[in-house]
């Protein structure tokens, strides 16, 4: 019997009964909970209609947008030398002066990178234990090794 149920799914999928179903491309409804009061479906579906969403969904998009902007902030720097490069090549009697610019710069963005990824390690840190399933759960930024990769993708002039 499941080899014929199969091999009908299979011949309806060949003679394409499955294109244009209603609702195809749009985002399921799981709000039908028999479990549910309608009283709680009712305060589910506003708090969703007004944006809001469970603290672990909220923690994870901030994780996101900080790792984010840490890498920026990297790329930044690296955008700055790329320019403080080309102007060294236009003014090569002010080197000294540049140079020690750049370096004042990427010493602040270096300690800029050190506060953020420990502010994004106490907040991966809070996560993880919102977050029973480890596989879910995001690694800790290892301090040195980011010190590191600074400075392989930021050297200085």
């Amino acid at each position: 019997m499941p080899y014929n149920v199969s091999k009908q799914i299979q011949e309806a999928m060949e003679r394409g009964d499955f294109k244009d179903l209603p609702g195809k491309g749009k985002p399921q409804q799981f709000d039908d909970n028999p479990y549910i009061s309608p009283e709680v479906r009712m305060v589910n579906q506003m708090l969703k209609d007004k944006g809001f969403a469970p603290r672990w969904i909220e923690v994870d998009k901030e994780i996101r947008a900080e790792t984010e902007q840490a890498e920026k902030l990297i790329e930044n720097l690296k955008g700055r030398r790329s320019r403080l490069e080309a102007q060294l090549q236009v003014q090569p009697l002010k080197r000294d002066a540049i140079r020690s610019v750049f370096e004042l710069e990427r010493s602040r963005g270096l300690e800029a990178y050190t506060v953020q990824l420990q502010q994004l390690n106490r907040k991966i840190q809070q996560w993880n234990l919102m977050m029973p399933l480890r596989d879910k759960q995001y690694p800790l930024h290892n301090l040195d090794a980011a010190t590191t990769h600074f400075h392989k993708e930021c050297p200085g002039l």
